[in-house]
């Protein structure tokens, strides 16, 4: 049975990239990576997402080796948010996981829907959450 290091060699090597490539685009070293693929070491969350999205694949797929059809949408980021990431230099991660918990205080605060948030004050709500992005 296939791991979780033997799936991301294999789409590494269909991709026609090397072990520094994919480290650099993951944030992780290229000896942790080794490691995974060559399973020495175990992968947390944080980075297997980090992996999924520098090498193109779900989460899903990534853990359980199936392609699993899912209902997800395009994330459509306000642009004002987006020109505040621009500006603070978020990556698109932080300047989803922004998103996500603004949608998550509208949601909890009131009966609107939780995508509305077009009149947001981004500036004010990233310095006071700014600490907990990842």
């Amino acid at each position: 049975m296939a791991t979780i290091g033997d799936r991301i060699k294999a789409r590494r090597a269909e991709l026609g990239m090397t072990q520094d490539a994919v480290a650099v685009k993951a944030n992780i070293s290229k000896g942790f990576l080794s490691d995974v693929e060559n399973g020495r070491r175990n992968v947390g969350a944080d980075t297997l997402l980090e992996l999924a999205n520098a090498l193109g694949l779900s989460l899903d797929y990534l853990m359980t080796g199936e392609v699993i059809e899912s209902e997800s949408k395009a994330v459509e980021i306000p642009t004002a948010l987006a020109a505040l990431a621009s500006k603070e230099g978020l990556t698109f991660r932080q300047t989803r996981q922004l998103l996500g918990m603004a949608q998550q205080i509208v949601a909890h605060r009131s009966n609107t829907d939780p995508n509305s948030t077009s009149s947001f004050d981004w500036r004010k709500f990233y310095v006071s959450v700014w600490q907990f992005l990842k």
